[in-house]
């Protein structure tokens, strides 16, 4: 929103460079008006900075939070919401958004959770870029497929090759089974069942660009986390240069309590030296 602006260029300082991309999300806490208004809002706070967009957009708002949600998106119950928020996107100069709908659809909290009916989220996904796209015919809008590493039937909720442009996962520092070792925490995001070796070559089978929205480390309010983690950090941006080529990233410089990844604060000051260095080479 627009008090983000400020925030991007104090993490430019730090990083000693420019960035290029800011992430930023659609309301979903109460109904489809206020996401339509939102739309409009975030267009005019981000379009004065001359950056490019990706936006987290939900698929299902509170209000029309229910078991047949999905399915009734699918059949076009919320068509004009979306191709409301296009235009306004697209009036207000954010016409080449990078769009993610239904962010991280395999994580149980989210209205559009695709865990129980992945095919419905799949047609309800494929429904919103089509409609999207006719109601902007102007814009460039990139539509980014994106879950969580995590669980849950992933390539089930797969939309199709016509509407996907860019294949992504949210990539967070955290393991369960290894919560204390990096070596063999690292080896578990990559052979998770949806984890990174599986999210590289489901990309390259498509021939989709990959994008990491979301990545980082750090800790969670449950105290999961790998904390301050150098060789994540490394391992990471040494993955990114590897396979199908990366569309973007967002390291997650942001004090969430689901996921505490900050590293501007110097809080931790190993991985934010290897972010520093890595993102020079």
């Amino acid at each position: 929103g627009c008090d983000a602006p400020p925030g991007i260029t104090r993490f430019e300082g730090w990083l000693g460079r420019p960035v290029d991309l800011v992430l930023d999300f659609g309301e979903y806490r109460h109904d489809w008006d206020e996401m339509v208004r939102q739309a409009e809002w975030l267009a005019r706070c981000w379009r004065p900075t001359g950056r490019r967009v990706v936006l987290g957009l939900p698929l299902v708002v509170a209000s029309a939070s229910s078991p047949a949600a999905l399915r009734r998106g699918a059949d076009g119950a919320f068509d004009r919401y979306f191709q409301a928020v296009a235009r306004n996107l697209a009036d207000g100069g954010l016409g080449d958004a990078i769009l993610r709908p239904g962010w991280e659809f395999n994580v149980a909290g989210y209205a559009w959770s695709a865990l129980r009916e992945p095919r419905a989220f799949a047609a309800f996904w494929r429904r919103t870029a089509l409609a999207m796209r006719a109601a902007a015919p102007g814009a460039r809008f990139v539509f980014d497929w994106n879950p969580n590493l995590g669980d849950g039937p992933v390539a089930e909720a797969y939309p199709g090759d016509d509407v996907v442009d860019v294949i992504g996962l949210d990539t967070y520092n955290q393991s369960w089974p290894f919560h204390r070792d990096p070596e063999r925490r690292w080896r578990h995001l990559l052979e998770h069942r949806n984890g990174l070796r599986w999210h590289r070559d489901f990309a390259a089978a498509r021939g989709k660009p990959r994008s990491f929205p979301e990545w980082g480390t750090g800790t969670r309010a449950d105290g999961h986390g790998g904390g301050d983690d150098p060789l994540f950090i490394r391992n990471m941006l040494a993955w990114m240069r590897e396979g199908p080529p990366v569309a973007y990233h967002g390291y997650w410089d942001h004090p969430s309590p689901e996921y505490d990844a900050q590293v501007t604060d110097g809080r931790r000051p190993l991985a934010a030296a290897a972010l520093r260095a890595g993102l020079w080479e």
